[in-house]
């Protein structure tokens, strides 16, 4: 007895299981992400606006890769952002960027809280955690050092630093991604790409808001169009991409 129920417990226990890797297989199905590069096309939250004829969208839409969605294990992604289209940044920054991504952690798709809801409707957020770390001012000077060529990028950042009182301030540097999939096949929107600086304290606890902030999704949408453009509104918060595929 004491043999068949043991065994009766294990074939229960099975079940269960079983029944819990269908059950997250499901769940991560509902939530993956369509892997591959996508590319910028002119649109608003995903929808196509402009010239729709391959030729006529051609001719106004820049030929710009914005990220790459790499499969990594069975609910796992990376994102690979292209730091070469930060065209304002120098070399050092766009390095510094890319070389974050090789210790990325990828948050699972999940739909917004019901506060939320009322904003971005059935959008799944997919979130990617780049960097969290310490660091110090002279790291911090260097990176942002890199961000910008642009003097009114570099003069705000210069009177940032040169407030500081102490010169063995030390940061929490947050550098993330969110994806967001509001329901159009093989197109993801770029809601975000930033790097949050917060002070630390002497306990080593960061303040509630950044000391400095860097929109790296601003500064990729603002060399897309030129400001006179009509399609430069479309840029303003947010881009959208688009997979390529072979023929398209």
């Amino acid at each position: 007895m004491q043999i068949g129920s043991a065994l009766t417990a294990i074939k229960q226990l099975t079940s269960r299981l079983l029944l819990l890797a269908t059950c997250t297989v499901i769940s991560n199905t509902a939530f993956a992400i369509e892997a591959g590069q996508y590319y910028y096309f002119i649109s608003e939250k995903c929808v196509p606006k402009g010239p729709q004829t391959p030729e006529a969208r051609g001719a106004v839409t820049p030929d710009v890769m914005l990220f790459e969605v790499v499969p990594a294990g069975i609910s796992d992604y990376y994102v690979n952002m292209n730091t070469s289209a930060l065209v304002h940044y120098a070399e050092e920054g766009q390095s510094h960027l890319s070389s974050l991504e090789a210790e990325q952690a990828y948050t699972a798709g999940k739909t917004p809280s019901q506060a939320s809801i009322r904003k971005d409707g059935n959008a799944i957020h997919h979130d990617f955690m780049l960097q969290r770390e310490a660091i110090g001012l002279k790291a911090l000077i260097n990176t942002l050092n890199g961000f910008s060529q642009l003097q009114s990028d570099k003069g705000y950042f210069f009177k940032k630093i040169v407030g500081l009182s102490n010169p063995d301030a030390k940061f929490k540097a947050i550098t993330r991604v969110r994806l967001s999939d509001i329901g159009h096949d093989k197109r993801m929107m770029l809601t975000s790409y930033t790097s949050d600086y917060f002070m630390l304290d002497e306990q080593s606890k960061a303040s509630d808001t950044p000391f400095i902030s860097v929109d790296h999704g601003a500064a990729l949408r603002s060399s897309l169009h030129d400001t006179n453009s009509p399609y430069a509104v479309f840029t303003q918060n947010s881009v959208c991409g688009e997979k390529w595929e072979p023929g398209n």
